[in-house]
């Protein structure tokens, strides 16, 4: 037979692995709260027309040839000449949180995916000559890794 303070510390015991379960679920929950947050604060930026506009004229007109070529054409027009930066950072933003575990692939490739993959490939030159300018390897590095981990997704059956 079993005397209170066996009993007790059979209670003790279970209490505590029911509130190591409960905090686990609550972390759990906290979890898709925060990737929820932060995604949607993603897609309120994208829907801006300050980017949106930049990321049609980057479908559309921007090309890129040369460094030297790039900076003469934009020299006098300021507003396209950020374009590129705007873009980048975004997706660079993206990347990171991505690459960070702060949100999960599915739910960027989900609903930017097309994007990441078009953008990617219009910017990369660009991107690469910038790091050779600038003299930063890391320049786009986040972006990149994003664009990467975008084609494996989709390769193995995900679709956007």
């Amino acid at each position: 037979m079993l005397t209170l303070i066996e009993w007790t510390a059979i209670l003790s015991a279970l209490a505590g692995i029911s509130a190591t379960v409960f905090v686990i679920i609550q972390l759990k929950h906290m979890d898709k709260h925060r990737d929820l947050e932060i995604t949607m604060k993603l897609f309120e930026w994208v829907e801006t027309d300050r980017l949106r506009n930049a990321i049609r004229w980057i479908e559309t007109d921007f090309e890129f040839e040369n460094y030297e070529r790039y900076k003469a054409n934009i020299k006098n027009n300021y507003q396209f000449a950020d374009y590129p930066y705007q873009v980048e950072a975004f997706f660079e933003q993206v990347g990171f949180l991505v690459n960070k575990n702060f949100i999960d692939i599915d739910v960027i490739v989900d609903r930017l995916g097309g994007y990441i993959i078009t953008i990617w490939k219009k910017l990369e030159p660009w991107i690469r000559a910038t790091r050779i300018d600038r003299q930063d390897k890391t320049f786009g590095e986040h972006f990149q890794k994003l664009y990467e981990k975008t084609i494996v997704y989709m390769r193995e059956g995900h679709s956007t």
